[in-house]
C-alpha cells in the first residue's frame, strides 16, 4: 500500500498588535494577541519558524498586500502571545516602515505553516552566521540547544549599541560584527571563514542566513573547498542587496 506524504498545513490569520518596544536602536519587537481560536491554530508552529506578513499597500491604486518573509521570534501559548522582530532601517523598506509607524490595536494579516522538525538537527558544535535580519532565528536556535552543546555565533548589526545578551543553556560565544551600511559589503564571510572549529567532534553544523553575496560566498567556500558534508549545514540568502524581496529567487 502506497501512502501519499502527508501536507504541511498553513495557517493564515488576522492578528492585533499588543505592543512594541525596541530592543535595540535598529530592532524592533512586535508583539501580537493570540485569541482563543488562533491558539489552536498555532498550536504546532515552531518559534523561530518562517512566515509571511501581509503588509498593506500605501498605494490607493493597489489593493493586493505586500508579502514579505519574517520569523517568529516566538510562539507564547501560555501568555498568548506571538512576537516578530523588525529590523529597523527606516521606511525605505515596506516591513520596517509598518513596523515604525504600528501602534497597539492596529491588525496584520501573518501566514504560517505547522512544523514539528527541529530548527537545527542533532550535533555536538554549531557555528551559526547571521547579519542583523537573522537575529530572529539565530536567537531561537540557540535558546533551544541542549546543555551539552557548544556554539560559536557570528552576528553583524549596525554598531555597539545593537549587541545584546542571548540566552542558552548551551555553551555559547558569540562575536559582534559592526557594519552601518551593509548593503555596501560586509566582512562577515571573512570572519567566518577565519573561524576555528573545536577538535575531536564528531558532529559538527554550520548555519548561515544573511545577505545574497555573504551566503554565496560562504557556501562555495565550505563546499568547494573543504568539502564540508552538505547535511551538516544549512545556508539561506534573506536579502540581496540593491533588490527587494519580490525580485530575490533565493529566499531564506
Amino acid at each position: 500500500m502506497i501512502t501519499s506524504p502527508m501536507k504541511t498545513k498553513k495557517i493564515r490569520s488576522v492578528f492585533t498588535v499588543k505592543n512594541k518596544k525596541f530592543l535595540t536602536p535598529h530592532l524592533i519587537r512586535v508583539v501580537f494577541e493570540i485569541n482563543e481560536n488562533q491558539a489552536g491554530l498555532l498550536a504546532h508552529v515552531q518559534s523561530g519558524s518562517n512566515n509571511k506578513i501581509f503588509i498593506p499597500s500605501s498605494a490607493e491604486k493597489e489593493s493586493e498586500p505586500l508579502v514579505r518573509t519574517y520569523t517568529n521570534r516566538k510562539v507564547d501559548l501560555e501568555n498568548l502571545e506571538l512576537s516578530i522582530d523588525f529590523v529597523a532601517h527606516g521606511e525605505e523598506g515596506p516591513a520596517s516602515a509598518w513596523a515604525l509607524k504600528t501602534n497597539p490595536g492596529d491588525k496584520l494579516e501573518i501566514g504560517m505553516k505547522e512544523s514539528t522538525r527541529p530548527l537545527v538537527p542533532e550535533a555536538d558544535f554549531f557555528l551559526l552566521v547571521g547579519d542583523a535580519t537573522a537575529l530572529p532565528v539565530i536567537c531561537a536556535i540557540v535558546e533551544q540547544l541542549p546543555s551539552y552543546t557548544s556554539a560559536k555565533v557570528l552576528l553583524e548589526v549596525h554598531g555597539k549599541e545593537d549587541e545584546f545578551i542571548l540566552c542558552s543553556a548551551a555553551d555559547v560565544s558569540v562575536e559582534w560584527l559592526h557594519n552601518p551600511h551593509p548593503e555596501n559589503g560586509s566582512r562577515l564571510a571573512d570572519l567566518s571563514i577565519s573561524s576555528e572549529f573545536p577538535s575531536g567532534l564528531l558532529k559538527k553544523y554550520i548555519y548561515i542566513a544573511a545577505e545574497y553575496t555573504t551566503v554565496h560566498e560562504l557556501r562555495t567556500y565550505f563546499k568547494t573547498k573543504l568539502s564540508w558534508d552538505p547535511h551538516g549545514m544549512y545556508a539561506c540568502s534573506y536579502w540581496k542587496a540593491g533588490q527587494s524581496e519580490d525580485k530575490l529567487s533565493e529566499k531564506g
